[in-house]
């Protein structure tokens, strides 16, 4: 009996059938954590660029007489800004007859994850600047 189990157990240790499925189960934390930074990046860029269109819409609406004021600009960003980043803080400044905004805006309110901290404690800013036509 004793041979038995010495015998089959050698003989196990000499097989490689299976390596490949251990490998892959070393490997999968690793491509899931690269599958999830790539989207996590991907959200932020996105998010950042629907920010820029929000600006830049609220900009045109000044520049062609549809708001009047700086606040109503910043009230008509943060309002469309609310569902994607609700932590946003934005300013708007018109000066030598042009309208600025700009918006700073945390990354972890455009992750999914917040599993990498890189994102948590990144600020992103966007801002557009257009002339007053009225």
């Amino acid at each position: 009996m004793k041979y038995f189990f010495s015998c089959c157990l050698s003989k196990f240790r000499k097989r490689e059938d299976g390596s490949a499925t251990i490998e892959s189960v070393l490997w999968l934390p690793v491509f899931i954590s690269f599958l999830v930074l790539a989207a996590d990046a991907s959200f932020v860029f996105f998010g950042q660029n629907q920010a820029y269109r929000i600006i830049q819409d609220a900009n045109r609406s000044l520049s062609v007489g549809r708001l009047q004021t700086e606040q109503e600009v910043v009230d008509r960003i943060k309002a469309q800004l609310a569902s994607l980043a609700p932590n946003a803080s934005v300013s708007a400044v018109i000066d030598s007859g042009t309208i600025t905004s700009v918006a700073t805006i945390p990354a972890s309110d455009l992750t999914a994850t917040r599993f990498f901290t890189a994102f948590v404690d990144l600020d992103l800013t966007v801002g557009a600047r257009h002339y007053v036509e009225y």
